[in-house]
């Protein structure tokens, strides 16, 4: 099957690359210096790609520094790249150009969780701006669906982890700690709740999503177990080899658990996470170190 895709230079867009070219597509991937989301001109030239009716997935997204103190031009370019941008993917893909679309959304279009275990259908009241723009994302995703009778599948996901991860985050954060020789640090009892998914079983998921003809709508992506703040220093110091406890400071954020369910993936898209945490944790430690 023939597969186009944005954001191929990206972590995710990398690994996606390597898995549909070991499955047998034909991975078409465009780059942010070849397809400018931000730029009308983005509409003919995605679409010169688009014959055949291929599957489109759509990875470009901006994400800030820190989600939670965007200023103004970060929010602009939120608006620009994650909003427009995708509004100018969807209009490439109408008319019958394609055969699908699968976007990679995000877990914070959850926001604040309200049970212990979110599914697909928790209130989706993001709590910052780059969680609102996936959410448009979405939205305008499933009108496009509606409008053009288009199959269509949104994957929220959580921190997107492994080797070539770019965006600072608890866990690379940790991993960049021991391989400096440092401890992790963890705030207060470090028992705050985080989904992680390994970069690799993220691909594997746009895989079946792409495969799986009778999928649509939208899924939680995780590696199905919650993992806390103090296990994922703690393990960052075990694949470092290091001994002793992870540093401590005093809580500056209330706490909030968060875990998402992905009973509806497994059961739809057969998807099942091949990669466990230590492992994966391991793996992007020694691209860390050269290794």
């Amino acid at each position: 099957m023939k597969v186009v895709f944005t954001g191929a230079s990206g972590h995710l867009g990398t690994a996606l690359r390597a898995c549909l070219e070991k499955r047998g597509h034909e991975a078409v991937g465009l780059t942010s210096k070849e397809l400018d989301l931000r730029d009308d001109t983005a509409v003919t030239y995605l679409g010169s790609f688009l014959k055949d009716r291929p599957v489109v997935v759509h990875l470009a997204a901006w994400h800030p520094p820190a989600t939670a103190a965007t200023d103004a031009l970060d929010r602009r370019r939120l608006l620009e790249v994650n909003v427009m941008g995708t509004m100018r993917v969807l209009e490439a893909c109408r008319g019958g150009q394609v055969s699908a679309v699968v976007y990679a959304s995000s877990f914070e279009v959850y926001g604040r969780p309200e049970s212990s275990r979110i599914d697909e259908d928790h209130p989706t009241r993001p709590l910052s701006d780059y969680g609102a723009t996936k959410l448009a994302g979405e939205d305008h995703l499933l009108a496009f669906s509606y409008e053009e009778s288009t199959r269509v599948v949104a994957l929220r996901m959580p921190a997107v982890y492994g080797p070539g991860e770019k965006t600072p985050r608890l866990l690379p954060s940790c991993l960049g700690k021991v391989a400096r020789g440092e401890r992790p640090v963890v705030e207060g009892d470090g028992g705050d709740l985080r989904d992680q998914l390994y970069v690799d079983d993220a691909a594997k998921a746009i895989a079946l999503a792409i495969e799986t003809e009778s999928a649509t709508g939208i899924f939680n992506v995780a590696d199905g177990e919650p993992h806390s703040v103090a296990e994922i220093a703690r393990l960052a110091m075990k694949v470092a080899g290091m001994g002793g406890d992870p540093a401590t400071a005093e809580r500056k954020k209330p706490r909030l658990d968060f875990h998402m369910s992905i009973a509806t993936a497994r059961r739809e898209l057969g998807f099942v996470p091949d990669i466990a945490i230590e492992e994966g944790m391991r793996r992007q430690l020694a691209s860390i170190r050269g290794k």
